[in-house]
């Protein structure tokens, strides 16, 4: 089975849905993007093309040549399900806003295969930055959303379990480092984790 360091991400763009793609985030990354382009985008924005050129051998594009309702959707899901076949170990990520794909998402995950539905390149785990990772743990940690860890060793499956198992070994080290840094957290002796923030 594959290890967080491992793992691949794979993120279809419904770009008749989310025009944004930011793909400078693949720079250095485990990630793919394919943008399923729908029959009506016959060209895209010069800042776009020069950026698949630039990270060519992680982009492809799909174009759906049919004109019909939900043609695309439904070439996204395909296309989804063949890169299963090849790596059923990868993170399946669809860009869009239509929530007809969290019934996809969950037919995936009830089959096992870590999937998300998210609306921008920003929320996928694998793409952020970790200060951006810091921040939103700070906020969830500072407001109670997630049951608070008392050791390192829960502190840690806290983290990868938020970001969807995706961080690397290095990725979750910088994380919790970046928490240090900024006050959100502190180990004692024993590895226990304090919250100062939280105190009184």
């Amino acid at each position: 089975m594959a290890t967080h360091a491992a793992r691949n991400n794979y993120i279809y763009v419904d770009y008749e849905n989310v025009h944004e793609a930011d793909l400078g985030r693949l720079a250095g990354r485990s990630a793919h993007v394919t943008l399923v382009l729908g029959q009506r985008h016959k060209n895209l924005p010069v800042p776009l093309v020069e950026l698949i050129q630039e990270h060519a051998s992680k982009v492809t594009l799909v174009k759906t040549e049919l004109v019909a309702k939900n043609a695309l959707d439904f070439v996204l899901a395909c296309e989804v399900g063949r890169r299963i076949d090849v790596d059923p170990y990868g993170y399946f990520h669809i860009l869009s806003r239509d929530k007809g794909f969290d019934a996809v998402i969950s037919y995936l995950k009830g089959s096992k295969i870590l999937a998300a539905r998210r609306e921008s390149f920003a929320e996928v785990p694998a793409l952020m930055n970790c200060q951006e990772r810091v921040d939103i743990l700070a906020g969830r940690y500072r407001k109670k959303v997630v049951t608070l860890p008392g050791k390192r060793k829960s502190l840690e499956s806290s983290i990868q379990a938020i970001f969807g198992k995706a961080l690397s070994a290095e990725e979750l080290k910088d994380t919790i480092e970046g928490l240090v840094k900024k006050e959100v957290i502190e180990f004692a002796q024993d590895d226990s984790v304090n919250f100062p923030e939280l105190v009184g």
